[in-house]
């Protein structure tokens, strides 16, 4: 989609990274599976939906500065380019695990 196209039409593209697409295609629930669609799809038009993500453990820090949305029991990590009005999203993470052990892998 050219820049033009996105400008146009007040969308923004959303790039998932290679490991936020690995989690996606393993969600198990339906329900969180839903939830996560739903949010990617939000974020197309409304990259604002989210917060700055300040965890309170430093082990929890993803090593960008990011923002999160939450969908089921799922946190969506992204940035948003308003430039090339582009959403990335970095990380997919079940927010049942261990927070300090989050963005290791």
């Amino acid at each position: 989609m050219s820049d033009d196209a996105c400008v146009n039409d007040g969308s923004y593209e959303v790039i998932l990274s290679p490991s936020a697409e690995k989690v996606l295609r393993e969600v198990a629930s339906r329900i969180d599976r839903r939830c996560i669609d739903g949010v990617l799809t939000v974020l197309d038009t409304v990259p604002g939906i989210g917060r700055t993500y300040d965890p309170l453990y430093e082990a929890a820090r993803p090593p960008e500065d990011v923002m999160v949305a939450y969908a089921g029991h799922y946190g969506i990590y992204y940035e948003v380019c308003e430039t090339k009005r582009v959403v990335y999203v970095y990380y997919i993470e079940d927010q049942r695990r261990d927070p300090r052990s989050r963005f290791g892998s």
